[in-house]
């Protein structure tokens, strides 16, 4: 089968879509044909993907202008290919989907749905175009995916059609290099399997590192924080998080695309506190659960979903009452390894990439047998 992804910046992935897709043409190129679209200001020229065929597409600065000429070139270069399907990633690229229906069946997979979450502040037109392309994903889609089951029960409930529900993965070995991690962490004045970690690829409002630092004010004693994750995103946030911060407790790292050092500093951590106020289905959760790193977790519906009862959870948006599940979880280890080791358990039980990999080639064989 010949299948085009568009959706997503490119490849090699350095965090969110891109690491799905990333995952899906590893296990999946070997079958089919694979095309990704890519965007050339983010996969340099002569990137070379086992298996995968790498079309970059130039496109201009800006921060709506770059993704909304990537998807809309990518679409006017598959119509002129030969794929037998398309898979679309994300509902804010589904503009182009009238174009590519024109000669393709297209999956489409929403990996996260922002209309949804009401407590997040987007702007008047930014959130009349988040909601109209809700009705393109769900409409023109041949079949619509969500990686979020709440997403997927929002879009069925609003719309009156199916929508798959197929979460995100992990690699059946996560594979973490603790001694780089280490020598990082200590040049940085941190000692290993003694700091909190916050790390996400993206660091915006959404994501809630606000409250951690907001919380770590009302913890007794001097605990230390490291986030990870890419501060340019939403500057005026980003400055705001930099006056919060104790400067003798809280250290910053810059995103980073070596995974293994990432993970080694995530396995590393005395707890992994993920405080998103809005997500479509993390990776980096699953990823620290498959770690075996004792978790404290927003209790909003995507989270409780996907991690059940193998975390602790916190009343999303309350610092105070994330201020007082970490107090507990530090003077409670023992119960606290218990929570991970059944977290790890469940991720790697049911939510492999081979698993999910599996059910998007059922997915397509699907789409293309349908009249």
């Amino acid at each position: 089968m010949r299948i085009a992804y568009i959706g997503s910046k490119g490849l090699p992935s350095k965090s969110g879509t891109e690491r799905v897709v990333e995952a899906l043409v590893a296990r999946l190129s070997a079958e089919h044909d694979i095309t990704v679209y890519c965007d050339s200001r983010y996969t340099p020229k002569g990137t070379k993907v086992a298996g995968v065929r790498l079309i970059r597409i130039p496109t201009p600065k800006g921060k709506h202008a770059q993704p909304v000429s990537l998807f809309f070139l990518s679409a006017l270069h598959a119509l002129l290919g030969r794929y037998d399907l398309v898979h679309l990633h994300g509902t804010d690229a589904s503009y182009v989907l009238p174009l590519l229906r024109l000669k393709y069946r297209a999956i489409s997979t929403a990996h996260g749905v922002p209309g949804r979450l009401t407590r997040l502040k987007w702007s008047p037109v930014e959130r009349f175009f988040i909601r109209a392309m809700e009705y393109p994903f769900v409409y023109l889609s041949s079949c619509p995916v969500s990686v979020s089951k709440p997403d997927a029960d929002y879009l069925e409930a609003r719309f009156g059609r199916r929508v798959v529900y197929v979460p995100n993965g992990v690699d059946d070995r996560v594979t973490a290099d603790l001694p780089k991690a280490a020598d990082k962490l200590l040049a940085a004045g941190l000692q290993p399997g003694d700091y909190l970690l916050f790390a996400a690829g993206r660091v915006d409002p959404s994501k809630g590192c606000h409250l951690v630092l907001e919380a770590l004010n009302h913890l007794p004693g001097e605990p230390r924080l490291a986030i990870v994750g890419d501060l340019n995103q939403v500057p005026s946030y980003s400055d705001q998080l930099r006056e919060m911060a104790d400067k003798k407790r809280v250290v910053f790292f810059p995103p980073t695309s070596d995974r293994e050092l990432l993970f080694g500093m995530v396995k590393q951590a005395r707890l992994f506190v993920f405080p998103s106020i809005g997500e479509g289905m993390s990776m980096m959760l699953l990823e620290a659960a498959a770690l075996g790193v004792p978790i404290v977790c927003s209790d909003i519906p995507e989270n409780k979903v996907t991690m059940a009862d193998t975390v602790l959870y916190f009343r999303s948006g309350d610092a105070l009452d994330l201020a007082q599940k970490i107090e507990w979880a530090l003077g409670h280890a023992g119960e606290m390894a218990d929570l991970s080791r059944k977290a790890a358990d469940h991720v790697k039980s049911r939510l492999t990439w081979d698993r999910i990999a599996a059910e998007y080639d059922e997915l397509y064989q699907a789409c293309l047998q349908r009249h």
